[in-house]
């Protein structure tokens, strides 16, 4: 999928392009920004933005690539071991789907520049995959940035659709947590003790404390005899 957006500032235009693309039979997921403006204060420098609003013209383009086995991207590994360290504090986190993202610009039909890091945040709209949608269940954006993974929670209340803040561009994983009315996060995750295996522990202990002074009473008792 392929939208085109152009957006006026000042006497220019920039030519806003998103392109959507999977590597399955299951279709890539409809992508948007929520406030197009942010997303070109973000993606140029102050000085580009003066030659834009008097009237140069430039372009501005994000490439979203879909796996549905998030093992084949590159960053799998180090995605996953971010994924593993969040989830001793938001509890048991799931695979969903990998994103390969790229975004260049140009501004007066010159060079293309590679964009690895936005100047300020930007609102990105995700819908979720059909399969991926579940009653109860919580979505997060983990993204890769030269190895350093950022997690971005959901903010809006739509069951269908991530839609997070972010400052970065880089190869992410839509993750999720699949939640249970009335059970508090902590009792979901898969960090930390069993409640069950402490209460155990405790009956142990005191066991083993009353045969200690039954012992103790017992001996005391041949003693005085």
């Amino acid at each position: 999928m392929r939208e085109t957006t152009q957006i006026t500032y000042g006497d220019g235009i920039v030519s806003v392009e998103l392109i959507s693309e999977s590597k399955s039979d299951i279709p890539a997921p409809v992508i948007r920004f929520g406030d197009y403006e942010k997303v070109l204060e973000s993606c140029f420098t102050r000085k580009e933005l003066e030659e834009i609003y008097e009237g140069d013209h430039a372009s501005l383009t994000f490439s979203f690539v879909m796996s549905d086995s998030p093992e084949e991207i590159e960053e799998y590994d180090t995605l996953v071991s971010a994924v593993s360290r969040a989830s001793k504090n938001f509890g048991e986190l799931s695979e969903g789907i990998a994103l390969e993202v790229n975004a260049v610009k140009s501004v007066d039909a010159g060079e293309e520049l590679t964009i690895d890091n936005l100047l300020g945040n930007v609102e990105l709209q995700i819908e979720i995959p059909l399969y991926l949608i579940r009653e109860n269940r919580e979505y997060y954006l983990m993204t890769d940035s030269f190895g350093a993974c950022t997690l971005y929670e959901d903010y809006d209340n739509e069951a269908d659709t991530l839609s997070v803040n972010t400052n970065t561009v880089g190869t992410s994983m839509l993750i999720y947590r699949d939640t249970y009315p009335g059970v508090p996060v902590a009792e979901t995750s898969s960090f930390g003790v069993k409640p069950q295996f402490i209460f155990g522990g405790i009956v142990i202990i005191l066991l083993v404390f009353w045969n200690y002074v039954t012992g103790a009473r017992k001996q005391r008792l041949k003693e005085q005899r």
